[in-house]
């Protein structure tokens, strides 16, 4: 489902069913960056026909200019070999942390390939992205974006959260309570294993570090809908979820 969350950025994708009914979010984000789309991740290949339906409805004649990816696991890539079929000259936007010979598909060619640091910041197409470490991550080469011309911050598999069918298309302005702490503790919980060995008050302190260099106005999770609404709410939350998951 096609969903305009502000400016020029649109969320695309779909979700998986878990256990007792609740659902996790596969989501692609696209910055439409006047004539030089950019696409965060590629989604899941289980996802691939919604996802190229709707990338072509958002992008139209309009070709796909690059391709951002925050790591690379099958949730994140699996789509991958569909976009760069239908566009074969978008370029990958890479960590520096990823082994693209180990990690990426043997079909990547090495010239479609861009390496970003963390703490710095490119120009792609006009628009400039700035990298920065994952603070949450369960591969190294985890990196996360940030555009400033949205205030939008993709965090890959942080800030996601497990939610029920009813919400699969809701964003936390668009829920009466917002986005619960049970949500995000209950996706955390299940795809960072190693929290309860981890410091909360320490994982907190670094997100505080990330959003106090930055103006937020969006958080775009891979696993979760774009958070748009307060967003001092949705961190909030997001800190009781960590000091109850950590040690």
């Amino acid at each position: 489902m096609i969903r305009h969350v502000k400016d020029d950025l649109y969320q695309i994708g779909g979700s998986v069913a878990g256990h007792d009914g609740w659902h996790e979010a596969v989501r692609v984000y696209v910055l439409l960056n006047d004539g030089c789309p950019l696409v965060f991740d590629a989604g899941s290949h289980v996802h691939s026909h919604d996802i190229m339906d709707e990338l072509k409805q958002l992008l139209g004649d309009t070709p796909l200019g690059y391709v951002f990816l925050t790591h690379t696991e099958l949730p994140h890539t699996g789509n991958l070999s569909v976009i760069l079929n239908q566009w074969p000259d978008a370029r990958l936007v890479v960590s520096s942390g990823i082994l693209p010979h180990v990690e990426l598909p043997w079909w990547v060619t090495a010239d479609q390939v861009m390496f970003a640091y963390a703490g710095t910041e490119e120009s792609y197409g006009g628009r400039h992205i700035s990298f920065l470490d994952g603070i949450l991550k369960d591969q190294p080469g985890t990196h996360w974006m940030y555009d400033a011309a949205t205030g939008t911050l993709f965090t890959a598999d942080a800030f996601g959260y497990l939610f029920p069918a009813s919400a699969d298309a809701a964003f936390d302005d668009e829920l009466a309570e917002g986005i619960p702490v049970d949500w995000i503790k209950r996706y955390h919980d299940s795809a960072f294993r190693f929290l309860p060995q981890v410091a909360g008050h320490k994982v907190n302190a670094d997100i505080d570090k990330v959003f106090g260099k930055r103006s937020v106005q969006v958080i775009a999770p891979t696993h979760g809908n774009a958070m748009r609404g307060n967003i001092a709410t949705c961190t909030a939350r997001f800190h009781q979820a960590m000091l109850e998951i950590c040690s």
